[in-house]
C-alpha cells in the first residue's frame, strides 16, 4: 500500500486530507504541523510521497522542507493557496512533483497522488540513463496539443499571459509528434481525446521516448480507465479541467525544474562512477608496479641462490595478485543490446533502522534487466548497528533474493560474517 505523509498546519484540514486518502485506499503514515516535525517524520518514516504546505508554524516552511529532504529521494507535492511569483520561484527551485492549489476535489487530488508517485518511479529507474540535455532559453516554449479550437485558444492566451512563449497548437496526434520535433519545445500540453487515429496518450508517449520532452496532460476526464492509460505513459503532470492561469504556470514551472534536476542528478551520479572507474584503474596500476618490483627480487634471489624465507613469504601472493590484475585490468563491458555487465551496488549502513528499508526498496526499483532478469545485486553491509537494522534487514532478506548482508562488528575490521545462507559470491565486473 503506498504510504503519505501530510504536513499541514491547519488540524481541520490534515484531519480531512486524511480522511480522504485513506478513502482512496492509500495509508497515511503520519502528519505534522511544522517544518521540523515534518523532517523528523519523513526520515523515520520515509514515505512513498509527502503533501506538504507552504505556510507551516515555525521558522521551518514547507519549500525549506522539501529543500531539505531532496537527497532522501522523497517525493514532495505541494497543497496550497498560495500562487504569487515569488512562491511558485521559491517551489519550483525545490524540486517537487507537483503543485496543487486550494481548493481541490478528490479527482484533483488523486491525479496529483498518481501522477508524482509513477514519475518519481520513472525518476529512479532511469537514473542511469543518459540524458541529452536540452538548451532552453529564457522563455520556456510551449506546444498545445488540443482538438476544440476554442479551448486551445483560450490556452493560448493564458500561457501567453504567464509569460510563456506559445510555438504552436495542433490538434492531431501525428501533428503533435512532428511539431515536437521540429519545435522542440519545453514543454508539451496534451489533450487525451484528439483528431485522428492517433490519441494524446500514444502521442505523449512516442514524444517523451524518441525526444524527452516532458507532456503535462490537460484534460476533463479523470476515469479510472482513463487514468491508468494516462499513468502508463509515465507523464509529467495530469492537470483536469477548469483550471485557472496561476495552476497551470505553477504546474509548467515545476515540471520544468524537477526535470532539470533530475538530469543534473543523473549527470552527477555518472561522474562519480567514471571518476570511481578512474581511481580504481590508477590503483590497479600502483599494485601492478609493486607487485612487479617484488617479483623481480624474487626472482633474482633465486637465480643468485639468496633468497630468503621472506622473500618466499612475499613471492606467493605477489603471483596471486598479478594474476588477478591480468584477468581484471581491461575496461569493464559496457551495456549493449547484447551484452551488459553484472553490477553490485555496496550500501553501508550503521544504526539505519529509519532508512535502510527505504534505501534496499528504492534501489530494487532499478530497471537493470538482462534477458529478463534483475542484472545486479544490493550488498549491505551491516557495520556494528545496535538499533533494529539487523532485524529489519533480515526481512528485506526474506523478501529480496538479489539482496545479501554483512554484518561486521566493530572495532575489528574485516571480521565480518555473512547472515545465514546469503553468501557474497565474487564480485563480477562492475560494482557501484
Amino acid at each position: 500500500m503506498t504510504s503519505i505523509l501530510i504536513v499541514e498546519d491547519e488540524a481541520l484540514i490534515a484531519a480531512d486530507l486524511r480522511t480522504r486518502l485513506e478513502r482512496m485506499g492509500y495509508e497515511v503514515v503520519g502528519a505534522a504541523g511544522d517544518g521540523r516535525e515534518a523532517l523528523k517524520l519523513i526520515a523515520e518514516k520515509r514515505p512513498d510521497l509527502v503533501l506538504m504546505d507552504i505556510v507551516l508554524r515555525g521558522k521551518i516552511d514547507g519549500i525549506e522542507a522539501a529543500s531539505r529532504v531532496r537527497e532522501l529521494m522523497v517525493p514532495v507535492v505541494f497543497l496550497t493557496a498560495y500562487s504569487d511569483p515569488e512562491t511558485i520561484g521559491r517551489a519550483r527551485r525545490a524540486g517537487a512533483y507537483g503543485y496543487l492549489l486550494k481548493p481541490y476535489d478528490d479527482r484533483k487530488l488523486r491525479a496529483a497522488v498518481e501522477t508524482a508517485l509513477r514519475r518519481y518511479r520513472a525518476d529512479v529507474r532511469d537514473i542511469l540513463k543518459v540524458h541529452e540535455t536540452a538548451v532552453r532559453g529564457p522563455v520556456p516554449g510551449v506546444l498545445i496539443v488540443e482538438d476544440e479550437a476554442i479551448i486551445a485558444a483560450d490556452l493560448k492566451q493564458k500561457l501567453e499571459n504567464a509569460g510563456f512563449r506559445v510555438l504552436g497548437v495542433e490538434d492531431t496526434g501525428e501533428g503533435a509528434i512532428a511539431a515536437a520535433s521540429e519545435l522542440e519545445p519545453d514543454v508539451v500540453i496534451m489533450d487525451v481525446y484528439l483528431r485522428g487515429e492517433m490519441d494524446g496518450i500514444e502521442a505523449a508517449r512516442r514524444i517523451q521516448e524518441r525526444y524527452g520532452i516532458p507532456v503535462i496532460y490537460l484534460t476533463a476526464y479523470s476515469d479510472n480507465a482513463t487514468l491508468s492509460r494516462i499513468l502508463e505513459s509515465e507523464p509529467y503532470g495530469y492537470l483536469l479541467k477548469p483550471l485557472n492561469t496561476e495552476q497551470l504556470q505553477a504546474e509548467i514551472e515545476v515540471v520544468l525544474e524537477n526535470l532539470r534536476t533530475t538530469e543534473d542528478y543523473s549527470r552527477r551520479v555518472r561522474e562519480v562512477l567514471v571518476t570511481k572507474a578512474e581511481e580504481m584503474k590508477i590503483e590497479k596500476t600502483g599494485i601492478f608496479f609493486v607487485s612487479s618490483v617484488i617479483t623481480a627480487l624474487a626472482v633474482y634471489g633465486f637465480i643468485t641462490g639468496s633468497m630468503t624465507w621472506l622473500m618466499y613469504t612475499l613471492f606467493i601472493p605477489t603471483v596471486y595478485s598479478l594474476l588477478h590484475l591480468a584477468f581484471s585490468f581491461g575496461e569493464p563491458e559496457k551495456p549493449s543490446s547484447s551484452a551488459m555487465p553484472m553490477v553490485s551496488i555496496i550500501v553501508p549502513a550503521n544504526n539505519e533502522e529509519n532508512t535502510i528499508e527505504g534505501c534496499v526498496e528504492t534501489l530494487s526499483a532499478l530497471d537493470y534487466h538482462f534477458n529478463g532478469e534483475r542484472n545486479y545485486e544490493i550488498i549491505v553491509v551491516n557495520d556494528g548497528s545496535t538499533d533494529r537494522t539487523g532485524e529489519i534487514l533480515e526481512g528485506l532478506l526474506r523478501k529480496h533474493r538479489h539482496l545479501k548482508a554483512v554484518t561486521r562488528k566493530a572495532p575489528f575490521a574485516f571480521n565480518g560474517r555473512v547472515m545465514p545462507s546469503m553468501m557474497v559470491s565474487p564480485l563480477p565486473r562492475g560494482i557501484l
